[in-house]
């Protein structure tokens, strides 16, 4: 079986202004992950984690390096357009992510218009469907982001990836700024949609907590460099790199998120 999405030899630098020095965020960094598989992306801030998953959905341009998608090269806009058929982002701030003058059901339906899929009544069906199946109700399709709490937001932010049947989610520090309680709670989400849905998830996150919970293998960057990479059984059991142990070393005592 090959990657479903890929990157080799991933560098970006950004340029510094004036006086400033370059920034060299990752170098030289390999990336893949399996159909439906859970792959975790840890390190402190600044360790290059968020650019690396930005840089796979061309949010952001690498200095170097490629994506490959299917096993192949993502080029032109068009082999863009064809990765985000598979692969949906989901923004770290729900606060940020949704429009406020958009109705969460044309949030949600929005990408669906763009691609032409359904008449408008199959467009909100599917946006009741996935509402309710992140837990919402479908009449809340006609509210705006506004009457919602972060926690629900970010329901929101999932139900708008899923509404395109993506076969991954990439899921950028999503629960960091929610409460603890609401973390578990879109944490068990993720893994009934991985259960039920088979939904391939890249996991970006500071706290191995989560990502021990939620993620087969773990990625552990370290100043633009992935330093280690294990299963998550034997990265915890038996950690290798110097930085992965002091990562470790400052997890409170008790692994796993109230509430899990």
């Amino acid at each position: 079986m090959k990657p479903l999405l890929e990157a080799v030899g991933i560098t970006k630098e950004f340029r510094g202004r004036g006086r400033s020095l370059d920034v060299t965020a990752l170098d030289g960094v390999d990336f893949s992950i399996m159909p439906g598989e859970v792959v975790g992306i840890v390190g402190e801030s600044g360790s290059g984690k968020s650019t690396l998953s930005r840089i796979l959905v061309g949010i952001e341009k690498a200095t170097s390096g490629v994506v490959n998608h299917n096993d192949k090269a993502v080029e032109t806009p068009a082999d863009w357009r064809a990765l985000r058929f598979d692969v949906q982002y989901i923004f770290q701030d729900p606060y940020l992510s949704l429009a406020p003058h958009m109705s969460v059901g044309q949030s949600i339906g929005d990408g669906l218009e763009i691609r032409g899929e359904g008449t408008p009544k199959e467009r909100a069906n599917r946006v009741a469907k996935t509402l309710e199946m992140v837990g919402l109700k479908a009449s809340d399709a006609q509210s705006y982001p506004a009457v919602f709490s972060g926690g629900q937001r970010q329901r929101i932010s999932l139900a708008r990836a899923l509404v395109l049947n993506p076969k991954v989610i990439i899921c950028d520090e999503i629960v960091s700024g929610l409460d603890v309680s609401v973390q578990a709670q879109i944490l068990n989400l993720l893994v009934e949609l991985h259960r039920d849905q088979g939904v391939g998830i890249v996991f970006v996150s500071h706290d191995l907590r989560v990502v021990k919970y939620l993620c087969q293998r773990i990625l552990v960057m370290h100043r633009g460099l992935i330093v280690e990479t294990n299963t998550t059984e034997n990265l915890f059991s038996n950690p290798q790199h110097e930085y992965t142990k002091h990562l470790l070393s400052c997890v409170p005592a008790g692994l796993s998120p109230s509430g899990i």
